[in-house]
């Protein structure tokens, strides 16, 4: 059936060019429209209505504020801010009333979530509101919890803390910061264990993509993202591997459907059939672990064919001819099905598709770094994105799908047991410099460590456990951890990543 348009006027102008900018799209004449053309239209004047009621929340609130003021009560206000669930980093409208967040909206002109909620961000308000939540100091007295006051708990924790140093040492406590911390926040955990006088401190990045911060850096200088999310809409192609974005980054899977609709060519690789390869346009089964095998199965091809970018390689990338040599000369099809179990026609479906479609880029998850090799894994995924000439442009590089809100951050200037804010380092130079930075002396610092503890990295999060059971004589400092502290720990395993 054809749906044939009567007229071809426009639609009213709107005070928002975002809403003009539909208005305007909907209005163009179209002597036809199928059936599938005529829901994905219908979609948009959805989309309009709902950006019209986004842009008279204000206005509400502001009628709502006037009220409140006639009546001698205090301002209803609007407060824009960001969704602390995962890495996406969605844009939030927060409506205040007498001090108190009683409801939110998502923000339409956000480049990131383009107006929309995913399950969790829905549910963002419980953080301050929540029945669950710990609202005050509680302690555990024969058995049972009691609430007790801030005061209270403060000098309990420092006392028993100062106790702890006295008897075993300032290595005797461990810190666990996290990536739910902001920047500030990081960072002044990772100065407070500098004058305690102990490198014991970590964040759960450690176990979520340390992996991807030195196989990235180590690969181009600098273990980051290389794009944006909304970036990705300038794709020609995007393969994703170790990453199941439509349950654990649905928002970001916004952008990859509407990066598809303009002719973006989507590849997954799982071992599993995920809601992501549902949407995929070529869906690959390896068994877990073998990325590497399967990247230099696409590579092979890459270099069999002549499609690796020759200038881009010759102008920017160091070492690629080495590359070349070692994956045409162990990484043959033959090789890679024995040990991904993914078939020649398939790596070589992939390759094609990858150097067809350019820019295209990559994008990996927990499911690539939580693996004993993880960081060989990251670095095979950027090896191959270097090939194609990808990396450095609008719809290339790496697109690493973070689990927290900050891991990058707090990556950079928190609690790292080997480095001072900023990758300094532990060397005394570097401890001169924030010395100097936070205006205390540096003898006084090099006082409160331990002998010869102070340039030596100290525990990671994944081995504290090993620095209580273990015993004494095998780990090198004067005692076994003999207090832990953990915050702002909350992880849902599910976000982070398929695998």
């Amino acid at each position: 059936m054809l749906l044939t348009r009567r007229s071809s006027e426009t639609s009213p102008a709107s005070s928002s060019s975002l809403v003009t900018s539909l208005a305007r799209g909907l209005g163009r004449a179209v002597p036809t429209m199928d059936r599938r053309a005529f829901l994905r239209r219908s979609g948009l004047g959805v989309g309009a209505g709902l950006a019209v009621s986004q842009l008279t929340l204000v206005k509400k609130v502001q009628a709502a504020d006037a009220a409140k003021a006639a009546s001698g009560d205090k301002k209803v206000v609007v407060k824009r801010t960001v969704c602390g669930h995962c890495s996406v980093g969605c844009a939030i409208d927060a409506v205040v009333e007498n001090g108190v967040w009683v409801r939110q909206e998502p923000v339409f002109d956000s480049p990131i979530n383009l107006g929309a909620h995913c399950a969790k961000g829905a549910a963002l308000r419980e953080h301050g509101h929540g029945e669950f939540r710990l609202k005050y100091p509680m302690k555990l007295v024969d058995g049972k919890y009691q609430r007790i006051s801030w005061d209270q708990a403060l000098d309990e924790i420092s006392a028993k803390m100062l106790e702890l140093r006295k008897s075993s040492g300032p290595d005797s406590v461990y810190v666990v910061g996290s990536s739910k911390h902001n920047n500030e926040q990081a960072y002044l955990l990772r100065k407070w264990m500098s004058l305690w006088g102990s490198n014991n401190c970590d964040h759960q990045a450690r176990i979520c993509h340390s992996t991807t911060v030195a196989g990235v850096a180590n690969t181009w200088g600098y273990g980051a993202m290389t794009n944006s999310y909304n970036d990705m809409q300038n794709s020609k192609a995007a393969l994703y591997i170790g990453s199941n974005a439509a349950e654990a980054h649905p928002v970001s899977m916004l952008h990859m459907l509407h990066a598809k609709e303009i002719g973006c060519k989507m590849i997954v690789v799982d071992p599993r059939f995920t809601r992501t390869a549902a949407k995929a346009d070529q869906y690959v089964r390896l068994r877990s672990g073998t990325d590497i095998p399967f990247l230099f199965g696409v590579l092979y091809h890459v270099f069999k064919n002549g499609w690796e970018d020759k200038k881009y390689i010759e102008d920017r990338v160091y070492g690629m001819d080495k590359v070349r040599e070692d994956v045409l000369a162990k990484w043959t099809p033959d090789k890679v099905l024995e040990a991904s179990g993914v078939d020649e026609a398939t790596c070589l479906q992939v390759a094609k598709t990858m150097a067809e479609n350019r820019p295209s880029t990559i994008v990996w998850c927990m499911g690539q770094t939580q693996h004993t090799i993880g960081n060989a894994m990251v670095r095979a995924s950027c090896i191959l994105q270097l090939a194609l000439g990808n990396v450095g442009k609008s719809g290339g590089g790496a697109n690493i799908f973070r689990g927290h809100d900050n891991v990058q951050g707090a990556t950079d200037v928190g609690p790292n047991p080997d480095s001072l804010p900023g990758y300094y380092g532990l060397a005394e130079g570097s401890f001169k410099h924030f010395a100097n930075t936070w205006g205390v002396d540096f003898e006084w610092i090099k006082k409160q460590y331990a002998p010869g503890m102070m340039t030596k990295p100290g525990m990671t999060v994944s081995r504290w456990i090993d620095g209580v059971l273990e015993k004494n004589e095998l780990i090198d400092q004067d005692s076994n951890l003999r207090g832990c502290s953990s915050g702002a720990m909350r992880r849902t395993r599910r976000r982070a990543g398929s695998r």
